[in-house]
């Protein structure tokens, strides 16, 4: 089983990737000689350094790009009710103009009877 390094060595280690994560033969040996564990040891905790540094950064970059889409997300949902509004508004002008259309008809029917509202819907259709 594995031997827990000591807390001085970790932070001699720690001062080590601070100053280069990738380390030069000759940095390994001054390691060696200062935390006295072994090359594989000090390569293997850089190593392990580096992906979990990689494994940060990963997540802030999900985090932010989830960020972004939840507030694409809520933009498109707060876009999809106005134009869901105006939808609603045209509808109901649209039945109101209906309406008035078919009170036009109907008086016109009453008042001139159909001979008069037959040459009227004649005059229409020659301009469509």
């Amino acid at each position: 089983m594995a031997k827990r390094f000591e807390k001085c060595q970790i932070d001699v280690l720690e001062l080590a990737f601070e100053e280069s994560e990738h380390l030069s033969r000759e940095k390994k040996i001054d390691l060696v000689r200062t935390t006295g564990l072994d090359m594989e040891q000090i390569a293997s905790w850089f190593n392990r350094k580096r992906a979990c540094k990689r494994a940060r950064e990963s997540i802030g970059d999900l985090e932010r790009t989830n960020a972004e889409l939840q507030q694409a997300l809520e933009e498109s949902r707060e876009k999809e009710a106005k134009l869901q509004k105006k939808l609603n508004e045209s509808k109901q002008r649209e039945a109101e103009l209906e309406a008035e259309n078919q009170s036009l008809k109907h008086s016109l029917m009453i008042s001139g009877g159909d001979l008069q509202f037959d040459s009227v819907l004649g005059f229409v259709n020659r301009y469509r």
